[in-house]
């Protein structure tokens, strides 16, 4: 079975450009390989000296069956036709091939680490993993239930806020099946968000009194009853727009990317720069996400809910 392997390209010596494309069509040309997607190329800062030349970088979703091993060898194989030569760690080359994520695949070995141990502090890898992640997406875990209604660009949404959760939890070194339950909870917070608001409110019980919310409280109630059993998945999709001080890490990661999915247009740099630390300091990003929505709420003229004031004032203890 092929596995789903994240590869990133950079280049800060020569033609950049014919770099990366050099080193995409090595990878296209493996065996047993296909590209499934790749992103944009994007100039960044060089990490490490910095009397040298701005970076393009590049991300590529290949599928393979080559063991991973293999392909870090075809890697370096890659870099060396691309004329990389010996450098210092972090210091000028015409083509880097690093291995971001092979599969579910957790390994550390004096050649190999997987994730990737830089992952968490390169925002611009995280940015471009997020971007190719429903690419890779199959079956099970990683879809709408059946009873969603949804539009397309909530589809879009529901999707955006997932595969950054998905990125935080690969970032993060979390194992597969709590991965698995940040990506669940992804794909339910919305799943009933554009369902008509009669059955919204019957499901939702008029919770909080506040039509807006109601979406929340009705997929936790409708997915609890078609077998997620998961108390902290159901507690993250329920209270997902406002908080609450009894969650897990599913809930924190779902009221984060919800906020900072780069779908939205308010303050995109700004969520950006916040979306890039979580996985280093998602404590301090809470907190800053928290008092932002809670500001916006009490400007708006809305009353918390208990389980929001509760969650605000979990954090400022």
């Amino acid at each position: 079975m092929p596995e789903s392997v994240f590869v990133a390209l950079g280049s800060n010596l020569g033609n950049r450009e014919r770099y990366l494309q050099t080193g995409v069509s090595f990878l296209e040309e493996l065996p047993a390989t296909r590209i499934v997607a790749t992103t944009e190329a994007e100039e960044t800062t060089p990490i490490g000296p910095k009397d040298q030349d701005p970076f393009l970088n590049q991300m590529v979703l290949v599928e393979t069956t080559l063991p991973p091993e293999d392909l870090l060898h075809e890697c370096k194989r890659g870099e060396a036709r691309a004329g990389r030569e010996p450098s210092e760690r972090w210091g000028p080359r015409t083509l880097d091939l690093d291995i971001v994520r092979y599969g579910d695949l957790h390994r550390s070995t004096p050649d190999l680490v997987v994730p990737h141990a830089e992952l968490a502090n390169r925002p611009f890898w995280l940015r471009q993993l997020a971007a190719l992640i429903p690419a890779s997406w199959g079956s099970g875990d990683y879809n709408l239930p059946e009873w969603a209604q949804v539009r397309a660009a909530r589809r879009g949404h529901i999707e955006r806020v997932t595969a950054l959760m998905e990125t935080w939890a690969v970032a993060r070194n979390m194992p597969s099946s709590e991965r698995r339950r940040w990506t669940r909870a992804g794909f339910l917070h919305d799943a009933l968000k554009d369902a008509p608001k009669d059955l919204l409110a019957d499901l939702a019980d008029n919770r909080w009194n506040t039509p807006s919310l109601y979406h929340g409280p009705a997929a936790a109630r409708y997915a609890s009853e078609r077998g997620e059993m998961d108390r902290g998945v159901l507690d993250a999709v329920m209270y997902h727009s406002i908080g609450f001080a009894g969650w897990d890490d599913v809930g924190r990661m779902l009221y984060l990317a919800d906020y900072l999915e780069p779908g939205r247009s308010h303050r995109r740099p700004h969520r950006a720069e916040l979306a890039g630390r979580v996985p280093r300091d998602p404590k301090t990003v809470l907190y800053a996400v928290a008092q932002e929505r809670t500001l916006w709420a009490i400007r708006k003229g809305m009353k918390l809910p208990d389980e929001g004031v509760a969650f605000w004032n979990s954090l400022v203890e």
